[in-house]
């Protein structure tokens, strides 16, 4: 209890006993008036025997006292006089009972305190509780003091899990950003690409992660395969998962197994692996030289497809179970040509489950309305890629996070005047290396057996006088083009030759028959020197 209240106390409880005590003396004073006026007086004799000196009894001399008032006035005076410490104890009592009374309601509001402080704990932080229990004294501002203390070490407690918790998810979140990255597909070679097509992709990051992945890469010179993938979830063995299915899809491919083949032996393998992931993906592949695609969708979105001068439309076709999901699953590739200018956009499945405020998916209403108004010409599929990621992130603006997605943009450019490339290094033993690329190119450009043989054996002369005049550990790159309305094949051979040509470096009859071989069998063979390489052309004659 605070001072002031104590002095405050101690002072009512002092004019208390002044007032008991003035009216004890007024009770005295009024019983002396009352004896004072009593009517009348009484003398009272006394007497007692008195021995004298000689040993006889002398009369005893009488003692006159004055008894004042009667009986009954002397029984009133007692009366009073007993009433003097009754009014003094009444009194005392009476400051007693009041003195209890206030130190009871000073008691008990820093109790009342306590109390609405902890009615309040949940809503009062460490700092403001603490503020509080200064204000409320005695024992109860102790307690006050120990219930703000336990609630700081709680407070400081719960920030401790909370920075652990959260240095954990972040942890996870790197460490799954880090495997997403790692399957990120390697650029692709100019060489092999050639003219004949251009390709983006990229994982678009949003507020919430998961496991999406996209994948390029050539299975042979002008075979090119694409893969779009996700698998549901954001955590570390989920990222593993994909990282098992992409891998498993790359080395089934390479190792020979046809699109179908490979599909049911990826589903086997991620089966087996047990527990409850799943990959959802779409395969494709493209022959970059005819245009002809391959696909499977085993669990993907249904991708988009615009031709030349059209619209993005769904390509509507058959989605099989994701890869993993059951055990026997029937795949079927579907197939269509690609034309020079036509266009394709793959995505995974959370760009499609965006949800704007009411709850609409981007698919739904958004996806194909924002493709058709970025078909121009001129926007290369890399500022499509841009382009979409900005569309999707003004249309979630005010509804669910933005969710990551991977995206892969595809457009077909080869035509029959384009040129197929590939490169070899400038030595002998890599002829068949080029005998093989040029078969197939012309196989892919339907050229009859007959004049696909002329043009190996031309191939093969020409690279033979390349490789004598190539500088040391040169490479050769080889290109070849068929022009049906000329019904004409060019084929192309740049090298750093060192500016000579050779078809007129006949160092060996055996040189020299080549070059004439060559002119002979040809419309026209030509020589340009170059900075870096120098290039040798030789242009055939279609019946």
């Amino acid at each position: 209890m605070k001072k002031p209240v104590l002095r405050a106390v101690f002072g009512l409880l002092v004019s208390l006993m002044l007032l008991g005590s003035g009216l004890a003396c007024a009770c005295t004073t009024e019983g002396k008036e009352i004896q004072a006026s009593a009517a009348g007086s009484r003398v009272v004799r006394l007497s007692a025997p008195v021995t004298d000196a000689a040993g006889t009894d002398a009369p005893s001399p009488e003692t006159e006292t004055e008894e004042t008032g009667t009986y009954e006035e002397k029984a009133e005076a007692v009366t009073l006089a007993s009433r003097i410490p009754r009014g003094f104890l009444a009194s005392l009592l009476i400051c007693a009972l009041c003195g209890i009374i206030l130190m009871r309601m000073q008691a008990q509001k820093p109790l009342q305190k306590l109390t609405e402080l902890v009615k309040q704990l949940d809503e009062l932080d460490a700092a403001e509780l603490t503020a509080r229990a200064e204000t409320i004294p005695g024992e109860a501002g102790e307690a006050a003091h120990a219930i703000a203390a336990y609630a700081a070490a709680q407070e400081s407690r719960a920030v401790k899990e909370r920075d652990s918790a959260l240095s954990e998810e972040a942890y996870k979140t790197q460490v799954v950003d880090e495997i997403c990255r790692a399957l990120l597909p390697q650029p692709l070679k100019e060489s092999a690409a050639g003219l004949t097509f251009a390709l983006a992709g990229e994982i678009q990051q949003g507020k919430r992660m998961n496991c999406a992945f996209y994948d390029h890469f050539f299975l042979e010179e002008n075979v090119l395969c694409l893969v779009v993938g996700q698998v549901p979830g954001s955590g570390i063995a989920e990222a593993m998962f994909a990282v098992v299915a992409q891998t498993a899809i790359r080395s089934r491919l390479r190792m020979g197994r046809s699109l179908i083949e490979t599909m049911s032996d990826v589903n086997a393998q991620l089966y087996d692996l047990g527990g409850r992931n799943s990959v959802g993906a779409l395969v494709a592949v493209l022959n970059t030289v005819s245009g002809q695609l391959n696909f499977v969708n085993a669990g993907g979105s249904m991708p988009f497809l615009m031709r030349s001068e059209g619209r993005y439309e769904w390509l509507r076709t058959p989605v099989y179970a994701a890869l993993g999901a059951n055990e026997s699953v029937s795949y079927r590739s579907e197939r269509l040509r690609l034309n020079q200018g036509d266009r394709m956009f793959f995505y995974t499945a959370d760009l499609g489950e965006l949800e704007d405020r009411e709850r609409v998916k981007f698919r739904e209403q958004e996806l194909q309305s924002a493709l058709n108004r970025s078909r121009s010409k001129t926007r290369s599929p890399e500022d499509l890629l841009r382009f979409m990621q900005d569309e999707a992130a003004v249309y979630c603006e005010s509804g669910r996070d933005l969710l990551s997605a991977a995206v892969l943009a595809l457009e077909y450019k080869k035509s029959s005047r384009d040129y197929v490339f590939t490169l070899v290094r400038g030595t002998p033993e890599y002829a068949s290396n080029v005998t093989e690329f040029l078969r197939k190119t012309l196989e892919d450009r339907e050229i009859s057996p007959k004049d696909r043989a002329k043009q190996l054996l031309l191939a093969d002369e020409l690279f033979a006088l390349c490789c004598r005049v190539c500088e040391a550990e040169g490479d050769v790159k080889v290109a070849c083009a068929v022009f049906p309305e000329d019904k004409t094949i060019h084929l192309r051979m740049f090298a750093p030759m060192g500016g000579r040509d050779p078809l007129e470096a006949g160092e060996s009859p055996a040189g020299e028959s080549a070059a004439s071989y060559i002119r002979n069998h040809t419309k026209r063979a030509s020589f340009e020197a170059g900075t870096d390489r120098d290039m040798v052309e030789i242009i055939s004659e279609l019946p």
